[in-house]
């Protein structure tokens, strides 16, 4: 009989990977934080440049031009950086969930790159390789099969040698969740829109008059 626990063979482990809903909540988050930032530096970089936007388009369309880049680096930086070195982006963080390898390990920095460009081909037709992860066995999207990642709960660890059972946390909720989605993909926008066209000429008038009256 073995007594010596370190031959015993290893136990299976069951991981629950994360579904699309809870996804979908900590990527609201992550949007709406960035959304705040990008809103504050454009702010920010567009009073700097009043003055000679006032006189000149090329100025306005260079300012614009600025803050839009600007807006996309910080993007970047938000999510390679915190996939690299925690695991969670805030939003993540909120739902108590985190980006691992499929053999267990922390993401590296050239894998959250990879990560990164696969958000981008996923969002391209129409965010269908987000709605992936509702209906794929293993929870995956388009860019955790191109990076090798899963989501999992942020306490789960595993490696590559253990005996891992994958299970869906949303089994049976996934078609709700992507009707969700869709609602969201469509309504959202064009909600902004028209409170941008609503509001956009008041809030342009009230800011030149702070401005004139300064």
């Amino acid at each position: 009989m073995n007594l010596n626990p370190s031959l015993a063979p290893a136990a299976g482990q069951t991981v629950q990977v994360i579904g699309f809903g809870r996804r979908l909540v900590a990527y609201i988050i992550d949007a709406i934080v960035l959304n705040v930032v990008s809103g504050c530096l454009g702010f920010a970089i567009g009073a700097a440049s009043l003055p000679a936007a006032a006189s000149s388009r090329e100025a306005s369309a260079g300012a614009n031009l600025v803050a839009g880049l600007l807006g996309l680096l910080i993007g970047v930086v938000y999510f390679v950086a915190f996939w690299a070195t925690t695991g969670q982006t805030l939003g993540k963080m909120a739902l108590g969930i985190k980006v691992i390898s499929t053999d267990g390990s922390p993401v590296s920095w050239g894998k959250a790159i990879v990560r990164y460009v696969g958000y981008i081909i996923s969002g391209l037709v129409l965010f269908l390789g987000f709605i992936w992860v509702a209906f794929d066995a293993r929870r995956q999207g388009w860019h955790d099969k191109i990076a090798g990642t899963y989501v999992v709960r942020k306490e789960v660890h595993f490696s590559a040698a253990d005996a891992v059972t994958f299970v869906p946390s949303d089994a049976g909720s996934g078609v709700v969740w992507v009707v969700l989605a869709v609602i969201l993909v469509l309504v959202v926008p064009i909600c902004t829109i028209a409170m941008l066209l609503l509001l956009g000429p008041v809030v342009g008038n009230v800011f030149s008059n702070i401005v004139l009256n300064l």
